[in-house]
């Protein structure tokens, strides 16, 4: 028991504080500095005290069982007290330890649980401690027969001190926020504090009304006061509870709702003291793997701009690179405020927002712009604004300096109409007024710049419209392209046109050019003369009415086979037959060329009429034949004298036979020999009628006939044609003839024309040549190409080059004046190149000249 002499005068000593109650009070104090410390194992030990004496007073009163514990310490001293139970705490001391005790617990649980459970238990410890202090307030020091509800007044300042200092630490000063800040707390507290002052009073004010008055015995006036006080004390606590309940509902919805947004909070270095439910879904790090970490560390920050070092603090609003969990980039807006609290360290709040696709997006729009921008001055694009009202036009940068006119001339509507040329100028007015009449979205353009230089800028594009509610044109955004180039290509293209057009319609050949549907799509004046058509009853029909209906199919499926191969047509020379307007067909030259353009195909064709053209080659046929004839009759008439001769000599031997006959007739010799002297003179006959037959057959005119002949046969008997009587000469022939080379498809007349005429100039060089050994060689071959070559070579002068050069042109010869007609070798050409050979001449190194001509071969038994 405290009982200070000293404070008996203030009336301390009519309930003192009871040795059991002080030990409470004392490890509630602990306790809480415990607590403080963060000793909570310390703290919860040192609670259980004052749990324990609340809880065994509390006992003892009410069911009135002494357990001794109230005289544990100075049992002699108490027995000298007043009271019924001296020593034992009182109902209002036993209830202040229950509350604050349960408040200290409630406080480290709360430190333990998170989110809505330690907001409750926050609630619950805020209510509790609140309710001990008020029932302290309310409890008064009544005489000695109430002190079962009464408290002494150290108790009472023990306790409303314990209170305060919960209050202060684990509301975190709030209570001086509520003061000083104009919230609706303060208005809560205006109303509270009143009520808690004066309502106390009112049991007081009305016991002294009821005791003056004896309206009441003591023990009820007593009962009624305290119930009173009850009442009061549970109806500021309930009302306390529900306001402090609500507002924690309010601040648990206000927390889960931030607890959702991206928030950090970190200390002022840097070091996480919060990390939302929406930075674990942002960054992928949970609240246990963040707590304590550096937070520009943990996620690798960097500045995009300035890559600051980690761990330093970003000002408000700073855009940062992160790194998340899964190593992820993302991008981040970050604005950070520094928060303050009375007795705690400051801390940053910091408001993440995820920025990445914004970025992208920035970044993209920065790349789709420089590409614009490239794109513009690639293709020397313009673009401009027109704010009608006030005439303003504004360029892009260097559209002014590609146009060739002054930087800034072009600023308002006047300068731009002082730069174009005015018809134009006029156009693009008259094409304006439309577009507003029309209320058009959009108009195109073209006008022609004037340069200082001198020179025009041709320009063209197009331009949005907007007007205002009443249809009123309020702008135009456009663009403009230099076309100066393209005009002037264009200029000459359609020059180039209009001069082909006229080459088209003056060539004397058709032109038709058709797709690759065999559709007409153009029809010179020269084809419409050609097939008696116009052009305009020919154009968009098919190109088969052209040609007779039996060659149709094959026109079809030779343009089908170019369009699958790309050969065939192109680069040809194709001859056929056209039908004309009137049924008349002709023939025709086609020369072909193709053009590919948008996937189409065009064929242009030039068609040439062969109907004079083979008429002239029949008639240059006939002449050439007859040339040819009259080349044999010359070269016979040259040798008739040498033929005459050789005739004479069969026929002098068969007239000296037959006289030799007749005379052994005469005689009456055997008939033996009479027999061999008419046998020999009719060889003699037949030798005669031979020569007169090849000369018969070799002058004859017919037609050409192409059949397998044999070359050895052919040859020889143009060669004993050629040596009829020129046996004089000493000109020795022989013969070098291949055997795998025996048949030759050619016309034998015309080969042994070819062979007389090369025959006839090596004896005739032979015969002038004064040399003794005259020799002519002819020989045969087959080449690798199914051609045979024979050969006419002699042992002569040779042929002087500047005949050599021109030796098969008509009229060249080497026999001199009077020698010949110089057609002989002429017409040889001609007639070997119609065989499908070739003709040549050349000095042999040894001396003579040398004659070599191609005929095609055929193997035996070739039909």
């Amino acid at each position: 028991m405290l009982d200070v002499p000293a404070l008996r005068g203030f009336g301390l000593d009519d309930l003192p504080i009871w040795p059991i109650t002080a030990i409470g009070y004392v490890c509630l104090a602990l306790g809480f500095l415990a607590s403080i410390a963060n000793r909570d194992i310390a703290a919860s030990l040192l609670w259980l005290v004052p749990l324990f004496v609340a809880i065994s007073a509390l006992y003892q009163t009410v069911t009135g069982h002494d357990l001794g514990i109230d005289r544990i310490l100075f049992a002699d001293l108490l027995s000298t007290q007043q009271g019924p139970h001296p020593g034992r705490p009182g109902a209002i001391s036993s209830t202040a330890f229950l509350l604050l005790t349960f408040a200290g617990y409630g406080a480290g649980v709360r430190k333990w649980l998170s989110g809505g459970a330690g907001s409750l238990i926050a609630t619950i410890t805020l209510a509790l401690v609140g309710a001990a202090a008020i029932l302290i307030l309310l409890s008064g020091t009544g005489r000695a027969s109430t002190r079962t509800f009464s408290v002494s007044i150290p108790a009472a300042i023990s306790t409303l001190l314990l209170a305060g200092a919960f209050l202060m630490l684990y509301s975190k000063l709030l209570w001086v926020r509520l003061l000083t800040g104009p919230s609706g707390e303060w208005r809560i507290i205006r109303v509270l504090l009143p009520a808690a002052l004066i309502l106390p009073i009112l049991p007081s004010v009305l016991e002294q009304i009821i005791v003056a008055n004896a309206l009441l015995p003591p023990l009820q006036t007593e009962a009624l006061v305290t119930l009173l006080n009850i009442l009061i004390v549970a109806l500021i606590a309930w009302w306390a509870v529900v306001r402090v309940a609500r507002g924690q509902a309010e601040m648990t919805e206000l927390s889960e709702a931030l607890d959702q947004t991206t928030l950090v909070v970190t200390t002022t270095d840097g070091e996480i003291t919060h990390w939302s439910r929406g930075c674990e879904q942002l960054y992928g790090w949970s609240v246990d793997e963040a707590v304590g970490r550096n937070k520009y560390a943990l996620l690798r920050a960097r500045c995009p701009i300035d890559d600051s070092a980690n761990g330093v603090r970003f000002e408000d609003g700073r855009e940062l690179i992160e790194i998340c969990r899964d190593g992820r980039e993302i991008s981040v807006l970050e604005q950070s405020r520094t928060v303050e609290s009375l007795g705690r360290a400051p801390s940053v709040l910091h408001n993440v927002t995820d920025i990445t696709q914004r970025v992208a997006a920035i970044e993209a729009l920065k790349v789709s712009e420089e590409r614009l921008a490239l794109a513009t001055s690639a293709h020397e694009l313009g673009i401009f604004e027109w704010d009608v009202p006030s005439g303003t036009l504004e360029w892009s940068p260097g559209t002014e300096q590609r146009l060739g006119v002054r930087p800034g001339s072009l600023s308002d509507f006047d300068g731009w109409r002082d730069q174009v040329e005015p018809e134009d100028v006029q156009r693009v007015l008259d094409t304006i007024a439309r577009t507003v009449r029309d209320r058009a979205d959009k108009f195109s353009y073209r006008y022609r710049f004037r340069q200082s230089q001198g020179g025009v800028r041709t320009v063209e594009g197009s331009a949005r419209a907007f007007y205002d509610g009443e249809g009123n044109l309020l702008r135009t955004v456009g663009v403009i392209l230099d076309v100066t180039e393209r005009e002037e290509r264009e200029a000459a293209l359609r020059r180039r046109e209009a001069q082909l057009r006229s080459v088209l319609e003056t060539v004397p050949d058709a032109m038709v050019v058709i797709d690759q549907h065999s559709t007409i799509l153009q029809f010179s004046a020269a084809a419409e003369a050609l097939w008696g058509y116009r052009a305009a009853d020919v154009l968009g029909r098919p190109a088969t009415m052209l040609v007779p209906a039996d060659r149709r199919a094959l026109h079809l499926s030779t343009l089908d086979h170019f369009l699958k191969t790309g050969r065939g047509l192109v680069g040809e020379v194709i001859t056929g037959t056209a039908e004309a307007a009137d049924g008349r067909r002709f023939p025709i030259e086609v020369r072909t060329g193709a053009a590919r353009s948008d996937g189409q195909v065009l064929l242009t064709i030039f068609v040439r009429n062969l109907s004079e053209q083979l008429a002239t080659e029949e008639r240059l046929s006939e002449l050439s034949a007859e040339i040819a004839h009259v080349s044999r009759q010359s070269a016979m008439s040259e040798l008739a004298a040498d033929l005459a001769h050789e005739l004479n000599q069969p026929l002098s031997a068969t007239s000296n036979f037959l006289a030799a006959a007749r005379m052994l007739i005469e005689k009456g010799e055997g008939t033996e020999r009479i027999v061999e002297l008419l046998r020999m003179g009719s060889e003699q006959t037949q030798r005669a009628g031979e020569i007169i037959r090849r000369m018969r057959a070799f002058m004859a005119r017919g037609e050409v006939e192409m059949r397998t002949e044999s070359v050895d046969q052919t040859i020889r008997d143009a060669a004993e044609l050629i040596l009829v009587g020129t046996g004089q000469f000493h000109i020795r022939v022989s013969y070098e003839l291949d055997p795998e080379a025996p048949y030759m498809f050619a016309d034998r007349i015309q080969v042994q024309q070819v062979l007389v005429n090369l025959l006839r100039n090596s004896m005739e060089a032979l015969r002038t040549s004064g040399r003794q050994d005259r020799h002519i060689t002819i020989s045969s071959h087959k080449l690798s190409d199914q051609m045979i070559e024979i050969v006419v070579s002699d042992s002569g002068p040779g042929i002087p080059p500047h005949v050599l050069e021109q030796l098969f042109s008509r009229f060249t010869t080497t026999k001199g004046n009077g020698g010949g007609m110089g057609i002989g070798l002429s017409i040889s050409k001609r007639i070997i190149e119609a065989h499908g050979g070739t003709l040549s001449a050349e000095n042999r190194p040894e001396g003579g000249a040398s004659f070599r001509f191609t005929l095609p071969a055929i193997e035996e038994g070739a039909e």
